[in-house]
């Protein structure tokens, strides 16, 4: 055998074009490859026993818990002072603090904005925490993705466009066009007097969102998207949270853990962009919920 045919042999053999007969070392077997993707059939049979193990447990749980709720609550009750005692918190000192020193304290002359806003204002950004994740949750369930196939609800939804456009409702229009103005100029009184007189940001918020659901309802969601697209909905509601959180931060830092007294009533002055902020995330709530509930789109 000569040295050309040797070495094109064993090059041969090393790059696996051909193994010399009777000179195998070893032989390793390339496994069957096999899909990791299971088929629609055991996906299904998989979700379902996953479901199934789910229900078995869930009703115990949510026996635990039920139990362990009422337990709290029966034992909360127990313990509550009887009706009419002269140590009741209803007739102790802390409510009349609150009365003669809410304007000291909150630099609000309205008892009840000093209450939400300043003695209880955690409670209150609680509360717009809520609000804000029930319209992104229902958004979640109910908005449209962008590029979705058109499905009957939403050829009707044009055809109720084209309609409105093309006839609109000249009632409905001339009323809005008087009202509105007053509406919006009400709700901006309600929000920037709520510190002095009865408001404040939920009201003024619900009043808000009133308006912007009338024009909507009176000249359509397109024209109305014109100046409060999806886009501007989400920065205005996003905005009036984060601002709250950034002011009652401020407000628990330099005045409320007892600093100083001047700077506690230095930071009632807060209370005015606070209820701002707690107005631009109720209206959001309130015109989010009828435009996906009408449309499911903002």
């Amino acid at each position: 055998m000569s040295e050309g045919t040797w070495r094109e042999r064993l090059r041969v053999w090393v790059d696996g074009e051909r193994e010399p007969r009777d000179r195998t070392l070893f032989v390793m077997e390339s496994p069957q490859r096999t899909s990791s993707l299971p088929t629609p059939e055991e996906h299904e049979v998989r979700e379902r026993h996953r479901l199934r193990k789910f229900l078995n447990w869930y009703p115990a749980a949510a026996v635990i818990i039920c139990a362990a709720l009422v337990a709290v609550l029966l034992a909360a009750v127990v313990r509550m002072p009887a009706f009419g005692e002269a140590d009741n918190p209803i007739n102790n000192e802390v409510s009349r603090h609150y009365l003669a020193r809410t304007e000291e304290e909150t630099g609000a002359s309205n008892a009840v904005t000093g209450m939400i806003l300043s003695y209880r204002g955690f409670d209150t950004l609680g509360e717009s925490c809520v609000l804000f994740l029930a319209v992104a949750s229902v958004t979640l369930l109910l908005r449209r993705e962008d590029g979705e196939p058109e499905d009957a609800a939403q050829r009707r939804l044009r055809r109720e466009d084209a309609l409105q456009r093309e006839h609109p409702d000249v009632i409905l229009q001339q009323s809005a066009r008087l009202l509105i103005p007053f509406i919006l100029l009400f709700a901006l009184y309600v929000l920037l007097n709520g510190e002095s007189s009865p408001g404040g940001g939920f009201s003024g918020g619900t009043v808000l969102g009133g308006g912007l659901i009338l024009y909507a309802a009176a000249f359509g969601f397109e024209r109305l998207g014109r100046f409060f697209s999806r886009r501007a909905y989400s920065a205005v509601r996003t905005f009036g949270l984060l601002l709250y959180t950034f002011l009652y931060g401020c407000y628990i830092v330099t005045g409320a853990n007892g600093l100083t007294s001047e700077a506690l009533t230095r930071m009632g002055g807060l209370s005015l962009p606070i209820d701002l902020a707690v107005g631009l995330v109720v209206a959001c709530t309130v015109y989010g919920f009828y435009a996906l509930f009408a449309r499911g789109e903002i």
